[in-house]
């Protein structure tokens, strides 16, 4: 198996030609490189490690290591390429399906707020009294959820003015 370290530019062009090529998976890796170039690791947790991205594909190895002073530029320029390699090959998400769940959450919330008309002339027996008491039952339950849906509205706002 062919490995090679190669620098930062090598490494990106690999990469992009890997992605043009379909033959096989390809699997990204990413390390803390602690160690000197004399072979030392570096123990101080205050140090600025240098990173290790490996990428394998087939029998082919490459990787790069990249200083920790020139991060965030190759970071930059390897999102850039990972978003373009991976794009077209993502699936789209339903907004429709999005859209009829946010619907249906904002109906549910709307009716929860509706009370529940007990208007009836039954009394406490005779015709329409099963209906009375589930009605009754039907608002209990409404105000029970209500209480637990401002809870819970109460906990998010919190926390939200903790962050």
């Amino acid at each position: 198996m062919p490995k090679e370290l190669v620098n930062q530019d090598e490494f990106l062009t690999r990469l992009t030609a890997a992605f043009a090529s379909p033959s096989s998976a390809i699997w990204l890796s990413h390390k803390r490189f602690p160690h000197d170039t004399e072979g030392d690791a570096r123990m101080d947790p205050e140090d600025e490690h240098d990173v290790l991205l490996r990428c394998t594909q087939g029998e082919t190895k490459f990787s790069a290591r990249v200083p920790a002073s020139s991060l965030p530029t190759f970071h930059a320029a390897y999102g850039a390429l990972l978003k373009a390699s991976m794009a077209p090959h993502m699936r789209k998400r339903d907004k429709k399906k999005e859209r009829a769940r946010a619907d249906a959450a904002a109906s549910r919330r709307r009716e929860l707020y509706v009370d529940v008309n007990l208007a009836s002339n039954a009394g406490k027996r005779g015709a329409g009294r099963r209906q009375r008491q589930r009605k009754v039952a039907a608002q209990k339950k409404k105000e029970a959820e209500r209480e637990k849906v401002e809870l819970r509205e109460s906990k998010h706002a919190a926390e939200a003015r903790d962050d």
